[in-house]
């Protein structure tokens, strides 16, 4: 065997060995996630949440709503925090430098105006030009800021807060009425617990009135239900795996709830990233590691924020590459946990895992080119090229079709057997081309990172508002 055929050789038994530890990895936190669904939706009958509105054990919270351009989806969002079945809470916006009629929004329909509250600069953030107070809801307040990107704004409506907890929220998002009765529970319940969040849904689709989805639908578009897929695993696999192991290492941005002094003490958001809601719970891990401090980071898969994502191929694309090369700035910021017996299960398992995420497409689009060629080249034996194919496809399709089941046997969002059929279907045919489309963009996400580029992309919103009428 001459040194080019060993070389390919070697390369594809790289590729499997890759594939073989990412699926034990995939395969284990769906063990946990089975084993978690079946077990929540008793927990969630258990709760008393209507009992819990009378409760003194539940801490006040303020809602952080970011909002840069946000007209077509604010005033609904608003309106569904608004109503929240919750006792005490507050709703801060923050106008972060918006161009278009954002604020002009919210003053017209809450009837805004200018007042004087305090307002301590705990974290640094680009210039307040104002603090509104509405008059026909006194617990709606609204900065107005000179542009400084999503974590310069959470970071201002940090220091405005008065409430132990914090909860992020993002602008085109629709929370559900009892969601921070549910997410807020594993904190009431156990004092360690630092940070929680709940499911992201999409909302695409759906009949939104009055500020709450009042019809459960799939999107129109393949792009969103692939998406739909994608939410699925990620929330009611990984995210629970990962939070019974207390390596959870995302809070989402668009629904995440942290105690207040942590988050100051941390330092808040980062701006030296575009997943700011990652970086930050890295941040929080290692502050409670370093001073040798019993905490819990929870997911909890039943409160449910519903959220717009994007149905263009353009659009999708330029969010796939920015989370792609976010993870990538998350782990070069903290390369110094890796490995470290201080850090625990961060430095010796969640960051590594996340490294095999981020090399992920690199490897299976080599596997790609490199198994066929040496197959064609007579390198390779057919039972290789039988087993790659196994876990490249078939692997990949049971982890979707496991988190479908997972959602049909426990929350049952999606109810008609029209709409199960439909998702069944999708996700069937999600690993050939949908799944390769996004490895291109994550790939393109990782040069772009090893480029240097730092820039947000623009996002464009339909807005619930259109969509509903459009239904």
């Amino acid at each position: 065997m001459t040194w080019a055929e060993s070389l390919l050789l070697f390369a594809n038994f790289l590729v499997l060995a890759f594939y073989l530890l990412l699926h034990v990895f995939y395969f284990f936190l769906l063990f946990i996630s089975v084993y978690a669904a079946y077990l929540q939706p008793r927990r969630a009958r258990l709760a008393a949440f209507d009992r819990q509105l009378e409760s003194v054990t539940l801490p006040p919270i303020s809602l952080l709503m970011p909002a840069h351009n946000e007209e077509k989806t604010i005033v609904e969002s608003v309106h569904a925090l608004l109503g929240m079945r919750y006792p005490e809470l507050t709703v801060i916006v923050i106008n972060d430098g918006s161009a278009d009629g954002t604020l002009e929004e919210l003053i017209r329909t809450f009837s805004l105006r200018r007042a004087s509250l305090a307002y301590e600069p705990w974290l640094g953030t680009r210039p307040v030009l104002g603090v509104y107070l509405s008059t026909r809801n006194p617990r709606l307040l609204v900065i107005d800021k000179v542009r400084g990107g999503k974590s310069d704004a959470l970071n201002a409506g940090i220091n405005l807060a008065h409430t132990p907890w914090v909860c992020s929220v993002d602008a085109d998002s629709v929370l559900e009425e009892d969601a921070l009765l549910r997410v807020m529970r594993p904190a009431v319940e156990d004092a360690r617990v630092v940070a929680t969040s709940g499911v992201i849904r999409i909302a695409n689709g759906c009949r939104v009135g009055g500020g709450r989805i009042t019809q459960v639908r799939l999107p129109a578009s393949p792009l969103g239900v692939f998406q739909v897929i994608e939410y699925l695993r990620g929330f009611l696999q990984g995210r629970v795996g990962w939070s019974w192991l207390n390596g959870l290492l995302i809070v989402s941005g668009a629904f995440g709830v942290f105690r207040t002094d942590v988050l100051r003490a941390v330092g808040g958001y980062s701006g030296q990233t575009v997943v700011e809601d990652m970086e930050v719970v890295v941040r929080i891990h290692r502050y409670f590691r370093e001073r040798r401090q019993d905490y819990r980071i929870v997911f909890v898969p039943d409160p449910v924020c519903w959220t717009e994502v994007p149905e263009s191929r353009p659009v999708l694309a330029r969010q796939r590459r920015r989370w792609h090369r976010g993870l990538a700035e998350v782990l070069r910021l903290h390369r110094d946990v890796f490995f470290r017996p201080r850090y625990g299960l961060l430095g010796w398992l969640v960051l590594p895992y996340f490294v095999l995420e981020l090399i992920a497409p690199v490897v299976e689009i080599a596997g790609f080119v490199c198994v066929p060629l040496a197959w064609k080249l007579g390198w390779l034996s057919v039972r290789y090229m039988i087993l790659y194919l196994i876990l490249a496809f078939f692997l990949g399709l049971q982890l979707s079709l496991w988190a479908v089941l997972i959602e049909e046997f426990t929350y049952r969002r999606y109810t008609s057997w029209g709409e199960l059929s439909r998702l069944i279907r999708y996700a069937l045919v999600e690993h050939v081309g949908y799944h390769q489309l996004t490895l291109a963009w994550r790939l393109q996400g990782l040069y772009e990172f090893l480029r240097g580029r730092r820039e947000w992309g623009v996002q464009r919103r339909v807005g619930f508002r259109s969509r509903t009428a459009a239904t």
